[in-house]
């Protein structure tokens, strides 16, 4: 297993003031427009909701979470269809990323993951696709 550390830079003081939830220990039921429900009743709320599943493969922990229709959309951006069944790390033909920090195969869903120097890199990239989807200059099937 991997390590790692946390550099605090505002977050802890978030969590602490009850401004981000967090919430451990119990399954969801399912996942809401507007938060989500768990098995014991509870409604949470959300904006945004961010999974920090641990160091699984990221296609099967998704497909834990959200069940086989999302997980099945989960493409492999330049990738042969034989190798869907691979987690999303690794390199596509072209040498890029595949499905980490770019396009999925569902609209709306992304990998995020790894060390801190890699998520502040590949934050501003990410960032900047989604902008371009929203801003009409990029669709979700463009390459």
């Amino acid at each position: 297993r991997g390590g790692g550390y946390y550099i605090d830079v505002g977050c802890s003081q978030l969590i602490i003031d009850g401004k981000i939830k967090i919430k451990q220990g119990q399954e969801i039921e399912e996942v809401k427009p507007n938060g989500l429900l768990f098995k014991d009743g509870e409604m949470l709320e959300a904006d945004e909701i961010i999974f920090a599943t641990g160091y699984e493969n990221m296609r099967g922990t998704a497909r834990k979470i959200f069940g086989d229709e999302l997980a099945e959309r989960v493409k492999f951006v330049g990738i042969l269809e034989a190798y869907t069944a691979q987690d999303v790390w690794g390199f596509d033909q072209e040498g890029e990323l595949r499905t980490m920090w770019r396009r999925t195969g569902h609209p709306g869903f992304w990998f995020f993951g790894g060390n801190l120097a890699l998520c502040r890199y590949y934050s501003r990239m990410l960032a900047l696709q989604i902008k371009a989807m929203e801003e009409g200059i990029m669709k979700f099937e463009d390459r």
